[in-house]
């Protein structure tokens, strides 16, 4: 340097800090809840940009600190990556917690790979298929039975109810006394939900047949499900108080459902004529017009009975 008269010059440090806070500062916002690879190609880039950056300064006559961005960069990728990680772990707890009881596996996997923000738990306004299943002549058996057989009796009916609806894709809201209630459509977009609700309810009462008989050997006595399928639109989210809250579903569907299970004899499905437009030639159904009376509803209501599969 002195035999070519090429001194160098150091460049001032405070103008380096205000150039690594900057930079630090970007960065750090940058990776914070960013995938891992595009964390990872950022901080290379940076890094080696720098290193580059400071090799040419040199060049010019100028020093500056090449090591002090990079540290920098690599502390802040570890940590972000790692805090990312971590929450990423515990949310995943999370909603396998709260859904797994309550949906399919494949919709709580769904659930899982797009993330929380993708389930409106604060609720939302949806189009979806609404089912209710209750045992008849749960009540008078109850009555003569120990309450061991009862519990025992209902385990067994509720097991079967479940297991037919998360087969099928289903969100199982809750049990009502003997009674079970499940939806279609949420916390996730779902195709062919009304299918998919039907399917569950003639899997219920084929399942019922054989439980029955075994029942029937087992106590001398045997019930059997009545059930209602509705579609259409409902709010859907955690609903209750700050010490107690279901994900739930709630309005004039889900009542519609209820009512139409409440009217089904024993062994029978109903459902509305919604439903029943939407799988015209999937199912096969007979028309009780409007002679079942819902509540609420107006007398040109029409209701459906559900006598199995098209071509089956």
């Amino acid at each position: 340097a002195l035999l070519n008269q090429q001194f160098k010059v150091e460049v001032n440090n405070n103008i380096q800090y205000v150039i690594l806070f900057l930079i630090s500062a970007c960065s750090f916002i940058f990776f914070f809840e960013r995938k891992v690879l595009h964390a990872t190609i950022v901080w290379i880039v940076i890094s080696i940009g720098w290193i580059g950056l400071s090799i040419g300064f040199y060049k010019m006559g100028y020093v500056i600190h090449s090591l002090w961005i990079p540290m920098s960069i690599t502390i802040l990728y570890v940590i972000t990556v790692a805090t990312n990680y971590v929450r990423a772990t515990v949310e995943k707890r999370r909603v396998t917690s709260v859904f797994k009881k309550y949906v399919a596996p494949e919709i709580v996997s769904e659930i899982l790979k797009e993330g929380a923000d993708s389930l409106h738990l604060d609720g939302n306004s949806t189009d979806i298929a609404v089912l209710f299943v209750d045992i008849r002549g749960f009540t008078p058996m109850s009555e003569v039975l120990s309450p061991q057989q009862v519990v025992a009796i209902l385990n067994k009916y509720l097991t079967l109810t479940s297991s037919c609806i998360m087969k099928n894709g289903g969100t199982l809201d809750k049990f009502i006394g003997d009674a079970t209630m499940a939806f279609w459509g949420a916390p996730l977009p779902q195709e062919d939900i009304i299918f998919k609700a039907v399917k569950a309810a003639l899997d219920m009462v084929e399942a019922s047949e054989s439980l029955g008989k075994e029942l029937l050997d087992t106590y001398g006595r045997t019930v059997s499900f009545g059930i209602g399928v509705h579609y259409g639109p409902a709010v859907v989210g955690n609903i209750g108080a700050d010490v107690r809250m279901d994900f739930t579903a709630i309005g004039d569907t889900v009542n519609t459902s209820a009512r139409l299970e409440s009217n089904a004899p024993a062994g029978k499905i109903l459902i509305s004529k919604i439903v029943a437009d939407a799988l015209e030639g999937r199912i096969e159904v007979t028309s009780l017009g409007s002679e079942i009376k819902l509540k609420g509803k107006s007398d040109s209501f029409e209701i459906f009975r559900v006598d199995g599969l098209a071509n089956k």
